[in-house]
């Protein structure tokens, strides 16, 4: 059986970040097909919400900082080291050494035979090294389109990404090959029963996510269509700061809009997706794989997205994309298209709410999208082939 050891100062119990999300379902997946996994992390998240999925033992353990933890997850264990912060910018260096010092017992006592991790800062290279040093392959897991120099590669012996765009992306930047695996959802976890197709979905409102942008849709439709309501799922962003951005872009005295409903982030979307009727996915950084456009694929939602990054691929036509200037696609992503620019997007979010043969249409196109292209048990077994193959064993087909 190959030993997998996942390691690295991120908790895959993090449910506000879609690629701790993704690397875990993939070792859900991989023990599924004959890998013994084992995960060393720490109490570090993108957002603080994303301890939510640690339910009432957060609030036990999070006062116990330089404690190594073990939580169970199904299928899964995580050993975790409590840090003061959860914050990756705010870990302290007596805290990296505590965890690298638990990171050594293991490759010496386990000898895994594949490391997997993910992270670009001068710490993360010593994981690859020190795996290196132990005699174990080196898999690295990129879903963003970050990282402009190679250092973070050179001991790295397999880069799995989830869409063919950031692999190509790469190639073209730093001449790396990466494997395109797919993004790993399983569909029992985020599908809802009994749609009710009434909301404009948002998830997880930010610039780089187009979230000033949407704040200007959500100003420009409430004169206009007041009765088609913009539903906004807090994440990492900030909504109030986004509206205030739209409106001071175009010296408009601010005030709260009657056709915006904000949702609190929740561990289970299922029952916001029951109520969304298409999802705005407008992100103007790379998206290398978007998750939520996945899952509203999965449930049947049509998703607008930008024509940018990987978007467009994970989409695969099932709804509209949204071409823009290359101006708005640059950090710190706070410039605006023209609202008479937006004017063709708020003409079709209309049609798909008027004409119901035509949304129909694309809702169905959705689904067949998610089937052929999002198969979680799939992409299961290609990853688990190139995972074999890595380490020569004879089981990889």
């Amino acid at each position: 059986m190959p030993k997998l050891f996942w390691a690295n100062l991120y908790c895959l119990l993090d449910c506000s970040s879609g690629a701790s999300i993704s690397a875990r379902e993939q070792l859900r997946a991989l023990a599924e097909q004959g890998f013994d996994v084992r995960i060393l992390g720490a109490t570090v998240f993108d957002d603080e919400g994303g301890s939510a999925a640690l339910g009432k033992v957060w609030d036990r353990i999070r006062t116990q900082p330089g404690r190594l933890v073990t939580m169970d997850d199904g299928d899964l264990t995580h050993e975790l080291l409590i840090t003061g912060s959860t914050r990756r910018g705010e870990v302290r260096a007596m805290e990296e050494a505590a965890w690298f010092g638990c990171y050594r017992k293991i490759l010496e006592s386990w000898r895994p035979d594949i490391v997997y991790f993910y992270g670009g800062q001068p710490f993360d290279y010593l994981i690859a090294d020190e795996a290196r040093h132990a005699g174990a392959k080196v898999a690295f897991y990129l879903v963003n389109g970050n990282y402009h120099t190679d250092r973070w590669h050179r001991d790295v012996d397999l880069v799995v990404t989830d869409t063919r765009a950031t692999a190509d992306l790469y190639a073209k930047r730093l001449g790396i090959a990466a494997e395109p695996v797919g993004t790993f959802i399983d569909a029992r976890r985020v599908v809802g029963a009994l749609h009710d197709h009434r909301h404009l979905l948002f998830v997880s409102p930010s610039f780089a996510k187009g979230g000033a942008l949407v704040a200007r849709l959500a100003i420009l439709m409430e004169s206009r269509r007041p009765h088609i309501k913009f539903e906004i799922v807090r994440g990492r962003g900030d909504w109030d700061e986004m509206l205030g951005h739209a409106f001071r872009s175009h010296d408009e005295p601010p005030h709260v809009l009657s056709n915006v409903v904000v949702t609190p982030h929740s561990a289970d979307m299922r029952p916001v997706y029951r109520r969304a009727r298409l999802l705005l996915a407008p992100s103007l950084w790379w998206e290398s794989g978007s998750r939520v456009i996945i899952e509203a694929l999965m449930n049947g939602i049509p998703a607008i997205v930008t024509a940018h990054g990987g978007s467009p691929e994970v989409q695969g036509g099932a709804g509209p994309q949204i071409g823009l200037p290359d101006t708005l696609h640059a950090a710190p992503y706070q410039r605006l298209p023209t609202d008479e620019a937006l004017l063709p997007l708020i003409e079709e979010i209309e049609r798909l709410y008027d004409d119901e043969e035509a949304y129909q249409a694309v809702s169905r196109q959705a689904l067949q999208v998610a089937a052929r292209d999002h198969d979680m048990h799939n992409n299961a077994s290609g990853l688990a082939s190139i995972m074999r193959a890595l380490i020569g064993d004879e089981s990889a087909s």
